[in-house]
């Protein structure tokens, strides 16, 4: 991130953020301290590779505005369709938003419907998922829910 190139001009990201901005029209002010911020980093201080390592040290907190704008960017869609003339999985994509509600888009089953060359094991796919996040496992709760019912004391 330290090595952000302003290749347009800082007042037009301020204009099309205005709204996200918490202080807009310090915006200039604190690109040029977050510039230098960078610019004079110890030898010792990794740059951060992606937003979210941005988002994640302490002092990004003292440019709110970055902050704000960093946060921004990262809630963007980013999308690289893989052919050269990107027809096919342009039309993949298409088909998939046609056949889908927009209340009901969901970019992970968006990236599954243009990806179909990649082969998904579904069954490893669960696994995972269960392993990740077991309180979303409804057998699970109903095995523990039998559990308690059995140790509990009956009278």
């Amino acid at each position: 991130m330290g090595q952000m190139k302003f290749n347009t001009t800082e007042e037009n990201y301020a204009d099309v953020y205005r709204n996200d901005l918490p202080s807009p029209d310090t915006l200039l002010a604190e690109l040029h301290c977050w510039r230098i911020k960078w610019k004079h980093r110890g030898k010792e201080v990794r740059l951060p590779t992606t937003i979210h390592e941005t988002l994640q040290l302490p002092d990004v907190k003292f440019f709110p505005n970055v902050d704000s704008f960093l946060k921004v960017l990262s809630a963007l869609p980013v999308l690289k369709l893989e052919d050269n003339k990107s027809d096919k999985a342009s039309d993949r994509l298409q088909a998939y938003l046609d056949s889908v509600p927009a209340t009901h888009w969901n970019k992970s089953l968006a990236m599954l419907n243009i990806n179909t060359h990649v082969k998904h094991d579904l069954d490893v796919m669960v696994d995972k998922y269960c392993r990740l996040y077991p309180e979303d496992d409804p057998e699970a709760e109903a095995d523990a829910e039998e559990v308690a019912e059995e140790e509990a004391p009956t009278k």
